[in-house]
């Protein structure tokens, strides 16, 4: 179960040594005070205890209960705040195992599931890893030493009276632990689904007010936060019953020894400083059978966290990869008799496709939807597995080459232009530390979006709502259109990047890209014919398949699919001319 903790545990369980030997001490010291008071109240009554023995006695309490504070403090430092430090450790442990995990995870699980576990089952981790911790050892060694020393230093039938109905605490905590483990796992996925549908109104909330469903939003919104509300107060319910009812148990071995207790010291088998110490002793036993209540429903609700968070931290990627990664000659591509269909699907998105693209050379793709056109995309951006020897750059089976290297190699705006909730300059520089201004405002004005982001009050400084919410289609396009210029990769894919400007302003971005794009090898997927006349190669793919190809003359000419298409688009510009 702790197989995915063993790097810090290894570094870090010298702190819970050093803290739950601390925490001994403390119990120690405690154990220490009924004695004191045995001896002390047997020499009051007896007549011969002084005015510095009354000095002594407070200076040793007053010592024993300034030990316990130091110690107290010390044993948090060393427990309670490696809790902490644990927590931040598996949060980013998560975060950098799922940042590499492939991209069917994410298709498989919903984004409301991942922040549960990264938020709750964490958390709840490290209540376990400390107040679990310092009640389980507290309890067990108050518990096993108080007894002993009832035993020993007072009266061992006594202790029997007023014990026996301790075991009943651990046939309580033994049952309803179970059903605490199995209702807390219950609460955690009922918080996920409301995390889940939380996060997607939030995402889709325009979409939700363009339709006027904000009411069967809401609806759907109240069933899954009922569904959350039942399981919490169901699990409450039981958490509310074990706790009053270990202290009830608690309460009648009191009452037994009081009653018992009494009789003893009429009888004369104990004194009443031995009373007063035992009474003491039975206090302090309340509180570790009170505490096998809370540790049991601290670790159940550790376990069943630490068996979700298992269940992420077992998923591995299938993507497959090589250590020593082969060195392409030139970024040329080719493609030779790819067949791909995505895991889970039945028909294959891309048939018997090949192509070769010189290296520093372009090519265009244009297609209906679904053709495939998008899935180049993602094999060459090592999204999903390819077959041997179907895909190569410069000369190399793209399998042979490591996936980092690949996509150093490759950039791509993709259809999905997401933005993040930065700064626009954070954006467009991506991937450096450091923002290069000069290189930033080059790709910027390249993408003939600098003089927009000009315009905003902060400039460049201008935070980003989420996904780029405050900035139009063809903005956010713009922007991811000078973030793959700022990379400047060897390998250039626009897919379908310049859909949402008009005709005019494509003209002037590609004119301006035109000598970026010089000398390197260029992928332009798009649906418009007007994008893709200048590439040194175009094809035309449906279903999957490529059905021709050539240049722009070449097509035009050959009359088919792309010529209708080039007619369609051309009818449609006069309309929108006239207008």
């Amino acid at each position: 179960m702790l197989k995915h903790y063993s790097e810090f545990l290894k570094r870090n369980i010298w702190r819970y040594v050093v803290g739950v030997i601390i925490l001994l001490l403390v119990d120690v010291f405690q154990l220490i005070v009924p004695q004191v008071l045995r001896r002390f109240t047997d020499s009051l009554l007896a007549g011969s205890a002084g005015m510095s023995d009354i000095h002594r006695i407070a200076l040793v309490i007053g010592l024993l209960a300034l030990g316990i504070a130091i110690s107290r403090f010390l044993w948090r430092v060393m427990i309670t705040w490696t809790a902490v430090y644990f927590e931040a450790w598996i949060r980013s442990k998560l975060f950098n195992h799922l940042s590499w995990l492939p991209r069917k995870f994410y298709h498989e699980n919903k984004t409301g599931d991942l922040m549960a576990h990264a938020t709750n089952d964490i958390r709840t981790v490290r209540f376990a890893s400390s107040g679990g911790i310092i009640m389980s050892v507290d309890a067990l060694f108050i518990s096993i030493t108080t007894i002993i020393l009832m035993f020993i230093t007072i009266d061992w039938k006594l202790t029997l009276i007023a014990l026996a109905p301790m075991p009943l605490i651990a046939l309580v905590v033994f049952y309803m632990g179970r059903i605490i483990h199995r209702k807390f796992t219950l609460v955690q996925e009922g918080f996920s689904i409301l995390s889940d549908k939380v996060q997607e109104s939030f995402a889709g909330i325009r979409v939700i007010k363009s339709f006027a469903q904000e009411e069967h939003d809401l609806r759907d919104f109240n069933e899954k936060n009922q569904l959350n509300y039942e399981r919490n107060m169901s699990l409450a319910k039981t958490n509310s019953l074990m706790r009053p009812l270990v202290r009830f148990i608690g309460s009648v071995s009191g009452i037994l020894g009081i009653m018992f207790g009494t009789r003893f010291v009429l009888n004369g088998h104990i004194t009443v400083g031995e009373f007063v110490a035992f009474i003491t002793y039975l206090d302090m036993f309340v509180w570790p059978m009170m505490a096998f209540g809370f540790f049991t429903n601290l670790i159940q609700r550790g376990a069943a966290s630490i068996g979700r968070l298992n269940a992420l931290f077992d998923q591995t990627s299938d993507l497959h990869d090589v250590a020593d990664s082969a060195d392409p000659i030139n970024r040329s591509i080719r493609i030779k008799d790819l067949t791909f269909t995505y895991p889970g699907a039945l028909q294959p998105s891309l048939v018997d496709v090949s192509l070769d693209v010189p290296s520093g050379s372009s090519l265009g793709i244009i297609g209906r939807t679904a053709s495939g056109k998008s899935t180049l995309t993602s094999l060459l951006l090592r999204l999903y597995n390819i077959p041997n020897n179907t895909i190569f750059i410069g000369g190399q089976d793209i399998n042979q080459i490591s996936i980092e290297d690949t996509r150093d190699m490759v950039g791509a705006v993709v259809q999905d232009h997401f933005l993040f909730s930065t700064k626009i300059k954070n954006n467009i520089a991506f991937t450096t530390d450091q923002v290069d201004e000069a290189r930033m405002l080059e790709a910027s004005k390249t993408a003939q979006i600098h003089q927009e982001i000009e315009e905003f009050p902060l400039g460049y400084d201008t935070y980003l709502g989420e996904r780029g919410v405050n900035l139009s289609g063809g903005q956010k396009q713009r922007t991811s259109i000078a973030r793959l210029l700022y990379k400047s990769p060897d390998i250039m894919i626009l897919d379908d990047a310049l859909s949402a400007v008009d005709t005019k302003t494509e003209d002037s971005i590609l004119r301006h890209i035109e000598e970026e794009l010089a000398g390197r090898t260029t992928i332009v997927i798009s649906h418009r014919v007007s994008t893709l006349k200048k590439m040194d190669q175009i094809v035309f793919m449906d279903e999957g398949r490529i059905l021709e190809r050539g240049t722009h003359e070449e097509l035009m000419a050959l009359q088919g699919n792309y010529y209708q298409i080039f007619l369609k688009q051309q009818l449609e510009e006069k309309i929108q001319e006239v207008v």
